[in-house]
């Protein structure tokens, strides 16, 4: 695609929005492929490692996650907005990239030196001495995620979402292959040994899909005509500025993790258990549980990925209905992927559990499915939350989405604390669903003010739709005995029946379904759902 390609694109919204969307339906499809190969890897890893082991593997993970925040410093989501407008404006990109990665490879080298430095610090505030080994093994490659994320920021500006969708698949492949074999290998040795083989894996992982990205940023960059690479001092002035709002936002979510990893593994040693326990307790929320949430919300989550640079190409242009149109469906999309999602968790939550974490004891496995239903609710308020905040940095209105956070964060840990000292780790789980509530209720009254959007009534009937869905997955579930098969059969009678509630409903417009993958057998569907309406 040459220069003047982006501007024939930028300069046509209805061939945009088809772009946009198109781009979001394949990172949709590389983060199923990816997460399905995340939730096949965490299986053999949790059954290796035991809770206690991925207890561990936990209380370091959020760190990481928190200091790759740290480096990146929402630079990757800046460089992705800047690349969009410009792209929009027909003007040459290249040298934003240059500029992104020098301050990227910067702050990933600080923090990569802090995170070692801090090593064993850290592993002593979270009540487990034995992980400071993990976080020397994981330190180098904050470094390399760092630059990874540079070069997904840039082709995602691009809109060209290929790239990350391979580079994602790359990463989980490599971490299941590697990890697992070290995890096993090094499990004659003891349970820290074990989680670091797992760790070995993720840097590993990260090194693949950084060669991958930059071949293929290599062979793009041959098809584009040379550019000065000089930027000037107002271009970077205006990356940082918009950069430094969006990270606040991208910080404040690992953050919360880290204090999580340090609160509610204290909170119930304070409440009498040992190290061990509260430990393992943790590992069943933060690894089993989580992972299987994060599932769904990935998905979403990979319109939000397309949102921030979609949008702004909209703003620039100042096109309003594209505005309106991305706003709406991809809001509208979170809603009709999450609740069933939610719901088919619910009913079918100590199922799943019997059947993907066959290790786990009796007594953990209950505790499991109980976390399972209790945060299935996650699935709804984390999508839709992270889509108005992609919305809102979309449109320059990052701040009302940093206050939102803040909010709901320091509510978090407040009842984190104090429900996990007298309830055990199932108050962690409740805190983490206030915190999503009230981050999402501040964020969609943020959005609504900006652009009058009110799409009450359509939540409502996604929910009706889900709760219908909900009673036939129970006949199915008390039908039916075998584990495995209940699970199967009842995603499958449970996603049959929402489909055909939601089109019963109307939940998608007719008019939406053009710039939705699958259109095709969308209309099919929907025609012979609602055959009414297609009478002469």
């Amino acid at each position: 695609m040459d220069s003047r390609d982006c501007r024939q694109e930028g300069s046509a919204p209805d061939k945009t929005k088809k772009i946009a969307l198109s781009g979001a339906a394949l990172l949709a499809i590389g983060s199923i492929v990816a997460k399905f190969l995340g939730a096949l890897y965490r299986v053999p890893l949790t059954n290796i490692l035991g809770a206690e082991g991925m207890g561990m593997y936990q209380l370091v993970f959020p760190v990481f996650a928190l200091f790759t925040v740290l480096s990146t410093a929402g630079i990757p989501t800046a460089l992705s907005r800047i690349i969009a407008e410009k792209r929009a404006g027909g003007e040459p990109t290249f040298r934003y990239l240059l500029a992104a990665m020098s301050a990227l490879v910067a702050l990933g080298t600080v923090s990569a030196i802090v995170v070692a430095a801090l090593a064993g610090k850290i592993a002593g505030w979270q009540g487990n001495a034995a992980t400071r080994s993990g976080y020397l093994i994981l330190a180098p490659t904050i470094i390399l995620v760092a630059i990874i994320a540079g070069f997904r920021g840039w082709f995602q500006g691009e809109l060209y979402m290929l790239p990350t969708a391979v580079s994602n698949i790359i990463e989980q492949l490599v971490k299941l292959a590697v990890g697992i074999a070290l995890s096993v290998a090094f499990s004659k040795r003891g349970v820290v040994a074990a989680v670091n083989g797992a760790f070995v894996g993720i840097a590993v992982s990260e090194l693949c899909a950084l060669a991958y990205l930059v071949v293929t940023f290599l062979v793009r960059r041959r098809k584009r005509d040379r550019e000065c690479l000089r930027v000037s001092r107002k271009e970077a002035g205006d990356m940082v500025k918009i950069a430094l709002p969006i990270a606040a936002v991208a910080l404040l979510l690992p953050l919360s993790s880290f204090f999580d990893s340090v609160i509610l593994v204290n909170a119930q040693r304070l409440a009498g258990l040992s190290a061990a326990t509260a430990t393992a307790r943790y590992g069943l929320l933060s690894g089993p549980v989580n992972s299987l949430i994060n599932m769904p919300v990935v998905m979403i989550m990979s319109l939000a990925v397309v949102l921030v640079p979609a949008v702004s190409m909209s703003r620039v242009t100042r096109d309003i209905d594209a505005i309106l149109l991305k706003s709406k469906l991809s809001v509208k999309l979170s809603f009709l992927i999450g609740i069933p999602c939610a719901f088919y968790f619910m009913v079918f939550a100590p199922r799943l559990i019997s059947v993907i974490y066959p290790a786990l004891g009796a007594a953990d496995g209950r505790l499991a499915a109980d976390l399972l239903r209790v945060t299935a609710a996650n699935v709804v308020l984390l999508s839709a939350m992270q889509i108005y905040v992609s919305l809102l940095q979309a449109l320059d209105r990052t701040k009302d989405a940093v206050i939102s956070l803040t909010v709901a964060i320091v509510l978090k840990i407040a009842l984190s604390f104090v429900l996990t000292r007298y309830i055990g780790i199932l108050g962690g789980a409740l805190a983490s669903v206030c915190m999503a509530a009230t981050a999402f209720v501040g964020v969609c009254v943020a959005y609504r003010r900006l652009l009058g959007i009110r799409l009450e009534k359509n939540i409502a009937l996604n929910l009706v739709a889900g709760i219908l869905m909900a009673l036939a997955g129970i006949g199915i579930s008390d039908i039916i005995k075998n584990n495995i098969l209940a699970a199967v059969l009842g995603f499958a009678v449970c996603a049959v029946v929402y489909l055909w509630l939601a089109f019963l409903f109307d939940v998608i417009e007719r008019d939406e379904l053009e710039f939705l993958p699958m259109r095709g057998l969308l209309k099919k569907v929907r025609r012979a759902v609602r055959f009414w309406e297609y009478r002469q």
